[in-house]
């Protein structure tokens, strides 16, 4: 059984995760001793991270992926015919592994290169500055642009919202409370305001209730809970601001599947560009707004109570894991409505192209 993606030589793998992982080690001990290498930074390197925390990973850095990868691959090598099992926690680290081989092509040189491990150490460090600084530029630039956003709605926020301080937004601040607020609770409700800001038990806020800006125009039915699910309008303005362009954020697009208006940009696209992105795209565009709308000054991955890793994996599961076949129906479908609001419906044949064994040409080739 090998878990090496296209590679064909296990005797040169196994001897590359091996020297892997007694580089880890070393760079470990010199950590521990406080040394720190002070060689130069490429910049091919730190480009390339600027992806990971973008369309990889939450908060995985570089050596723990392939560190997943180089266990799989020397456990197998020790008894291939042991059928080994994985944690979910392991499971997720692997995909994100292939993701990362993905979206950061050069990583799949380094991991099959002979490379000595402090060369391969001071790549991977380099990619983790580059992911950890791009997700800096996303937080300082959504900090501007939510406010911006937030001022320019109705009914205005009282007070405004600051575009500099964090300090005034979360629950310091009734618009971006309302918005941050677990759909399970009222805002409305003086109780709920209170309690929230109090800290009681019973108005926890935590990664187990979607807050209020996931739904289209925070509107939650406990009957049909996934009706407008991760349709909130603020989702999209993110997601277009992180990964198309800021100025494009300001566009809106008619949420009627019928529509024909035309795209509000006119910019040709390739085909590659109107191709579905990755799902895990919109997901961490998810996480960047809920930090800009905290009062949480600098990121970290439990806010009070509130844990983003966790509520990356909820979003990760409904998106990958639905549980019947009408579920995985309706994330189709939610997909489809996500590609419509970023490429426009002119696009649909790429992102959602037609069986052509079910049409007419087809059935006139059978029937000949």
């Amino acid at each position: 059984m090998s878990q090496s993606p296209d590679h064909d030589d296990p005797q040169n793998e196994n001897h590359s995760a091996l020297k892997r992982r007694i580089a880890t080690l070393e760079e470990q001990n010199a950590e521990l001793r406080g040394e720190h290498s002070n060689k130069s930074r490429g910049d091919p390197y730190l480009l390339a991270g600027r992806a990971i925390r973008r369309l990889v990973s939450l908060n995985y850095r570089v050596e723990d992926l392939v560190g997943e990868y180089d266990r799989r691959t020397t456990s197998c090598d020790e008894d291939d015919s042991v059928q080994v099992q994985h944690t979910e926690e392991e499971e997720r680290i692997y995909n994100s592994f292939k993701q990362l081989l993905r979206w950061v092509p050069c990583v799949r040189d380094l991991v099959y290169s002979q490379s000595d491990g402090y060369q391969l150490n001071t790549a991977y460090q380099k990619l983790n500055r580059g992911a950890d600084s791009a997700r800096g530029d996303d937080a300082a630039s959504l900090k501007l642009a939510v406010a911006s956003w937030l001022n320019e709605g109705q009914p205005t926020p009282n007070p405004p919202i600051s575009s500099r301080d964090k300090s005034g937004r979360g629950f310091y601040n009734d618009s971006t409370a309302e918005l941050l607020c677990p759909v399970d609770f009222n805002w409305a409700d003086k109780s709920t305001q209170e309690g929230i800001r109090n800290y009681e038990h019973d108005f926890q806020v935590t990664a187990h209730s979607w807050p209020t800006f996931m739904y289209k125009d925070g509107r939650y039915d406990r009957e049909d809970p996934t009706k407008g699910l991760f349709k909130g309008a603020l989702l999209v303005r993110t997601f277009k601001h992180i990964f198309t362009s800021p100025s494009s954020a300001g566009e809106t697009r008619p949420d009627e599947e019928g529509s024909h208006r035309e795209p509000l940009y006119k910019r040709s696209r390739t085909t590659g560009e109107r191709r579905t992105r990755s799902d895990i795209a919109a997901l961490l565009g998810m996480r960047s707004l809920r930090f800009a709308l905290s009062s949480c000054g600098s990121w970290r991955t439990v806010d009070d109570e509130f844990d983003h890793h966790q509520f990356y994996i909820y979003m990760i599961n409904y998106f990958e894991h639905p549980p019947t076949s009408a579920a995985k129906a309706s994330v189709e479908n939610l997909l489809v409505w996500w590609n419509r609001q970023i490429f426009g419906p002119r696009n649909v044949s790429s992102y959602s192209p037609q069986i052509a064994a079910q049409y007419s040409v087809a059935n006139t080739s059978a029937k000949r």
